[in-house]
């Protein structure tokens, strides 16, 4: 039994799971309600991401077209159509928005008067978080619809995350400790995006029917989306370094608390250097097998480093709590995804389209 067929034979027992660990994270909610939102908030962005890398990849293959998305499009269409209920999970987070970002319950915490004014108040938040979810999400539908290459969706779909993965980051992300800003954050979430929708794929179609040559093709997306990954990660903390910048500086301070340099280290080993040493050999990249074990600790590093970025500002509890949110929302994600969407919108894209 394949990986993508064992997950839809047990999509209910998935769903079912997810429903028991979010009961646990309400439960923890009652005693501690910040620690669950920052659980929650970081499930929340582990699973958006993934489907967002989907939903970036589904949009290129619609503008170019060609026969790279082959051993993905089963996998990847599922996971894009679920971003209209990824959008109404965010409606929590939202119930109790002051204690997850500081600027909500004090003013005072923004970095200038005019950005709290202009940009960082909740109005603001739910606005463009409401724009941005229904277009990734009407899109999202489109895109997992369609196999065959339409250029004038694939373009529109992909300008629009252009600029709203970008506010992704900043208001759900940065805005988290806003003294800190990159503007290179946008583009690098959007990789880290990509390279876990790939890691999904290979870990359950790396090769349909055994052609080892599709599974070569994954393997090379997979290996470049690691290394811009690392390299966009890496020139943030170079500037901030370099720079000598103390309100960056500041943020990188704050993880060197317990677990969190654990935590990125094993986030850095995982989902870049040991897929890039793993695909080096082109006997590597054409064996499924491997492929398959690549993608599952790439997806397991990018889900440390989601809980490195959002779990320091709430303390080392929030390690635990990341993890059950992970685990509520994606039994319930993996069950739909892997069950009756995958059933909905099982096609392949032909090797030479």
């Amino acid at each position: 039994m394949t990986p993508l067929n064992w997950l839809q034979a047990r999509a209910g027992r998935l769903v079912l799971a997810g429903l028991v660990a979010a009961a646990l994270l309400a439960a923890w909610g009652l005693a501690a309600p910040r620690l669950a939102l920052a659980g929650l908030l970081a499930g929340w962005l582990f699973w958006l991401g993934l489907a967002l890398g989907a939903y970036a990849l589904l949009a290129v293959h619609a503008l170019t077209g060609g026969r790279w998305l082959a051993p993905c499009h089963g996998v990847l269409a599922p996971a894009a159509a679920t971003l209209p209920l990824l959008a109404l999970a965010a409606l929590p987070l939202l119930l109790a928005p002051g204690a997850i970002w500081p600027w909500i319950a004090d003013p005072g915490a923004a970095p200038q008067p005019d950005v709290a004014r202009w940009y960082l108040n909740l109005p603001g938040l739910a606005l463009r978080s409401a724009v941005a979810l229904a277009g990734w999400s009407l899109f999202g539908l489109l895109l997992a619809g369609r196999a065959a290459p339409r250029p004038g969706l694939g373009a529109a779909a992909l300008i629009f995350h252009g600029g709203a993965v970008s506010l992704l980051g900043l208001d759900w992300v940065l805005a988290l400790d806003p003294g800190f800003r990159s503007s290179a954050f946008g583009m690098w979430l959007g990789v880290l995006q990509i390279l876990s929708a790939l890691a999904w794929c290979a870990l359950l179609r790396a090769a349909p029917a055994g052609d080892a040559g599709r599974a070569g093709d994954l393997a090379r997306l997979l290996l470049a989306a690691a290394l811009g990954a690392a390299y966009l990660g890496f020139a943030q903390y170079l500037v901030a370094w370099y720079g000598n910048l103390p309100e960056k500086a500041a943020w990188y301070l704050r993880r060197e608390a317990w677990p969190w340099p654990l935590v990125e280290a094993g986030s850095l080993g995982l989902a870049a250097i040991l897929p890039v040493l793993a695909l080096l050999s082109s006997a590597g990249r054409r064996s499924p097998r491997r492929l398959a074990w690549v993608g599952a600790v790439a997806l397991l590093g990018v889900l440390l480093h989601i809980l490195w970025l959002v779990g320091p500002p709430f303390g080392p509890w929030a390690l635990l709590t990341g993890l059950l949110g992970c685990l509520a929302l994606g039994g319930l994600w993996a069950g739909l995804a892997g069950g009756p969407f995958a059933t909905r919108l099982r096609r392949e894209v032909p090797h030479g389209a």
